[in-house]
């Protein structure tokens, strides 16, 4: 070797031995890398930034989520630029996150028409009203679409006061969801059974008229299946359902009135509804319903001061504490001339007692009128001025800690049938109050304590001179604030 040729500072043994420790090195990185993602993707921990967000779940639905263990697709049927479609598809991503077997897929109609034809001829949607919906669907075991009117609560108030266009109030996509989901993998549906022949609301009416045909169609979002019922002759209640007595005017048989109380006695589930028109008579129902410890007034209670047609209603926010009317406590219900309905003063408590909660109250300084000719009540100067409880839930044979069963006997009865009839049913929270008292007769829990989020709402209010001085801000402040740090930088480093 020359005296001028460097000597190596690595022999080629130890450049070999250097290249084989970085590369197994790079290797073991790599390898922990991937076992830590792997890691992650099966045990993590999500949490939420903001007290605030609305993507925060509720216990009921993890609780739902958790012991879902078939496949459902969620595909959602939207124009990107409505409103609500941000706040839809964020909350269902949620719902993915926290189980692989939600599978969503977005569809806008108006950017991609060639799949949302595929999507209207696979789920029979109508060309034209259809649209703007999810749906939900568990191949072999059923389908359930949720629609855009059906996610928010529209407050009318503002308008009314001439404040400007009604606007959202509050987002109820969790409980939309959390029901559909319920639906569509709880296997074959429920059965409400509606009493016919004494002058009940019937539910083959979807006009807007005091038909149940509405009330009907919340059933069958339910996973429900609403149906009409005789009990004249030999027919009787068929088990494990729901008994629905919508508004009847007309005095039940003997024969009926037994076929009821039995029921109820071996366990049966009734939602019973009173009006103005049976107030001046006795259908019977009040008797059997005295047995379980509630008592029904023939009256018409009505409040002014809780009024939105001039005394005629009762717009009611006064809950009590019970998991059919828990979750509407940011909201309100409006029954037409209700009846008084309440725990029977001097009932007895004991431990083979029916259980008897009070529901919906008027305001403190409601009438009860008692003067009632043919349907037509007639206020007197005397009638007395308190706050009315205008429904009740009742239940017996609940053990404590221990969840209901079959034979545990449940009844909603409440003052009016009105509220829940075409015309009324989607106003204010008497949908929700509806959906709530069903799901608890059912003893679906799942269902019950999913509240509804506020919407809130953000506003800039600028006069034109501070709305010109923004956009000159915008448009030359900024950028040329940019500039001058550019050219100080400059100038300096001239130096």
């Amino acid at each position: 070797m020359s005296a001028l040729e460097p000597t190596p500072s690595f022999s080629l043994a130890r450049k070999w031995s250097i290249s084989l420790n970085v590369l197994v090195s790079s290797l073991t990185v790599l390898a922990l890398v991937l076992m830590v993602n792997y890691l992650a993707a099966r045990h993590f921990k999500r949490f939420s930034l903001s007290e605030s967000a609305q993507i925060q779940l509720s216990p009921l639905t993890l609780r739902v989520l958790g012991s879902l263990t078939n496949d459902v697709k969620v595909i959602v049927y939207f124009d990107k630029r409505e409103p609500l479609y941000d706040s839809i598809w964020a909350l269902l991503k949620e719902y993915s996150s926290r189980n692989s077997r939600i599978k969503l897929e977005a569809v806008d109609y108006e950017r991609d028409p060639g799949l949302a034809n595929v999507i209207k001829a696979t789920y029979k949607l109508s060309k034209l009203t259809e649209k703007d919906l999810i749906i939900f669907d568990c191949k072999g075991k059923g389908t359930k679409v949720v629609y855009e009117a059906e996610l928010s609560d529209i407050d009318v108030q503002p308008m009314l006061n001439g404040q400007g266009p009604p606007r959202r109030s509050h987002f109820k996509g969790e409980l939309m969801f959390t029901s559909a989901i319920f639906t569509v993998t709880s296997g074959s549906p429920l059965k409400a059974f509606f009493l016919t022949d004494h002058k009940e609301h019937p539910i083959k009416n979807n006009d807007a008229d005091v038909g149940y045909g509405r009330f009907a169609e919340l059933l069958r979002q339910n996973n429900i299946e609403a149906a009409e019922l005789s009990l004249m002759g030999t027919n009787d209640i068929p088990g494990g359902n729901l008994l629905v007595i919508a508004g009847a005017i007309k005095t039940f048989s003997a024969a009926e009135l037994a076929k009821i109380d039995q029921y109820l006695k071996n366990g049966g589930r009734m939602l019973v509804l009173f009006n103005l028109f049976s107030a001046d008579k006795t259908t019977g129902l009040e008797k059997i319903l005295a047995d379980w410890g509630v008592e029904v007034g023939n009256n018409v209670v009505r409040d002014k001061d809780n009024s939105i047609s001039g005394g005629h209603d009762v717009a009611s926010s006064a809950f009590g504490n019970h998991p059919t009317v828990n979750p509407l406590f940011q909201t309100r219900v409006d029954l037409v001339e209700p009846r008084s309905i309440r725990k029977a003063p001097g009932a007895p408590v004991n431990a083979d007692s029916a259980n008897v909660a009070e529901l919906v109250f008027s305001g403190p300084r409601a009438s009860i009128v008692t003067d009632l000719r043919n349907g037509v009540p007639y206020p007197q100067s005397a009638d007395l001025r308190t706050n009315v409880c205008l429904a009740v839930a009742v239940e017996k044979g609940k053990i404590r800690n221990v969840s209901a069963d079959r034979g545990t006997t449940r009844i909603v009865a409440v003052g009016d049938s009105y509220f829940w009839d075409n015309q009324m049913i989607d106003l204010y929270g008497n949908r929700d109050f509806a959906s709530l008292a069903v799901n608890w007769l059912l003893d679906r829990s799942e269902l019950l304590a999913i509240q509804r989020h506020p919407i809130k709402e953000y506003k800039l209010t600028m006069t034109k001179s501070q709305l010109k001085t923004v956009i000159w801000l915008m448009l030359a402040g900024m950028p040329g604030g940019v500039l001058i740090m550019g050219f100080l930088v400059w100038a300096r480093r001239r130096k």
